[in-house]
């Protein structure tokens, strides 16, 4: 059985002009302290894999452990966040986002269907990955709608928001044989700004 954590970035610079802003000073701190709950749990890292977003603040959310294990990062496309509508111009994202938390899955683009099925995809891989691989845990830096959207996935729920996870957390699956169970959510946001 292989391990995975899917976390979400820490706190991210709100802008309404940057498309990929990286972290503010407290998400560096949240990054830090993630780092040293997982030096706790996996001690130096062997065995355990790093996956992150190419978005600069799921990135900046795996540099801490990274640079401890002396470990590389893999960027992978594949756990990117959702994309947004075409032509929808950057300024109207956020209010997009948060009406879509109110929706259902099957309410999606075909362009955002591919994008979902392409995460859940991308994580069953991982346990073929394992078997040629030394690997018994994978790290995924990504975001809140690709938690949510693999979490639904596995209880075949189309409520867009399952839970809203916190700068940081960590949501456990287990993959076995190819098959994705919910572990553990992880710890949830209760702030009024879910989304960064």
């Amino acid at each position: 059985m292989h391990q995975i954590l899917l976390i979400r970035h820490g706190e991210a610079a709100k802008s309404s002009t940057d498309a990929d802003p990286g972290l503010t000073e407290r998400g560096q701190q949240q990054a830090e302290a993630l780092a040293d709950r997982l030096v706790r749990e996996f001690q130096d890292g062997v065995g355990v894999r790093l996956i992150s977003s190419p978005k600069a603040r799921a990135i900046q959310t795996a540099v801490p452990i990274a640079t401890r294990w002396k470990t590389q990062i893999v960027e992978d496309p594949s756990v990117i966040e959702i994309p947004s509508p075409q032509g929808m111009p950057l300024k109207e994202r956020s209010r997009w986002i948060r009406n879509l938390l109110n929706s259902q899955w099957d309410s999606l683009t075909p362009t955002q269907v591919q994008w979902r099925k392409g995460i859940t995809d991308r994580l069953r891989q991982l346990y073929s990955s394992a078997e040629r691989e030394p690997f018994h845990t994978t790290l995924v830096f990504c975001h809140f709608m690709v938690i949510n959207s693999v979490v639904a996935a596995i209880r075949h729920d189309l409520q867009v928001a399952q839970f809203h996870p916190d700068y940081a957390s960590q949501t456990r699956l287990a993959l076995n044989e190819g098959k994705l169970i919910v572990k553990e959510l992880g710890q949830e946001k209760s702030s009024d700004n879910l989304i960064q």
